[in-house]
């Protein structure tokens, strides 16, 4: 386990950036490269990408096209979120300027639970919306009935190449990761959940670290309507001051160099570009210890 958080740490850190101030509205990042890890179906994930719940297929296209110009490389999405099509959009955009190929990008989507009757053609239809031949990496979205046979069905997918990692979302236990894989042929590669500073979740991370299975958090910055809370947290202030850096970043970069993959949200271009210009900097022995008193086990959504 401690292996595995060295690795990830040691990319991190030798990534490099570009200047820590803090005026983002006219920047494009696009000489920052964001460090990956690699998961154990052996490719290779950025640690830190764009959320894109809540924007819709017109907002969606811009915001993934002015991601990756800034750097980005990991673009997550869902059947759910209604916004595939432009999410491919914004990525062949990209392509087609010339600025990525389609093997640098990384795209996630999910299975959601009312397609969990027929998962193998949520899996095409997913495909089939975002327009890029594959899905890197594929999550069940939420337990839910048959949720065991879905798995089934993204292991198939894998088989099929249709998809190259699989994991699992909105799992918190390891009680609930014994049942969802407990028939699993192929290892999760990752597990999305909600994590951020006030809910770490240290006990299923190190669990899944055991078994080089890689967290990754969504609503890093708390979420819709609670982001305040953490921006104005008088110790991330102080640590934010320090680096001359803001809350959003220094919270960020704590995700990443606490082992997590992160996807903050964001339709903002000047947020988009704030996010991601956080590997030009690491938070000491004496930060990270700080930010992990800050836990209190406190989660914003019970999916």
């Amino acid at each position: 386990m401690k292996k595995f958080f060295l690795l990830l740490s040691i990319l991190v850190l030798s990534a490099t950036g570009c200047s820590s101030g803090s005026n983002f509205s006219d920047s494009i990042n696009n000489n920052i490269k964001v460090p990956y890890v690699t998961l154990n179906s052996g490719y290779k994930m950025p640690v830190l990408g764009l959320g894109t719940w809540t924007q819709d297929n017109s907002t969606v296209e811009n915001s993934v096209y002015t991601a990756i110009k800034n750097g980005y490389r990991l673009i997550d999405t869902a059947r759910y979120y209604g916004n595939e099509a432009g999410v491919g959009r914004g990525v062949r955009k990209a392509i087609s300027e010339g600025i990525v190929n389609r093997e640098d990008i990384f795209i996630t989507s999910k299975i959601m639970p009312g397609n969990y009757s027929d998962p193998d053609s949520a899996i095409d239809a997913s495909n089939n919306s975002l327009g890029l031949d594959y899905i890197d990496l594929m999550l069940i979205h939420q337990p839910g009935y048959n949720d065991e046979e879905v798995y089934k069905a993204l292991e198939r997918g894998v088989q099929s190449g249709k998809i190259k990692s699989i994991g699992i979302s909105n799992y918190y236990t390891p009680e609930e990761f014994e049942r969802i894989t407990k028939n699993a042929s192929i290892v999760p590669a990752v597990v999305q959940n909600e994590n951020h500073p006030y809910y770490q979740n240290t006990e299923l991370k190190n669990y899944l670290a055991s078994k080089n299975i890689i967290v990754e958090s969504w609503y890093p910055l708390g979420g819709r309507g609670h982001t305040q809370e953490l921006f104005n947290n008088s110790e991330i202030v102080k640590i934010a001051k320090a680096h001359g850096k803001t809350s959003a970043q220094v919270i960020l970069r704590w995700h990443v160099q606490s082992g997590y993959i992160t996807v903050p949200g964001s339709k903002d271009p000047s947020h988009i570009a704030e996010n991601i210009n956080i590997f030009d900097f690491s938070l000491s022995d004496e930060e990270m210890k700080i930010f992990s008193e800050l836990n209190k086990n406190q989660r914003y959504e019970n999916w």
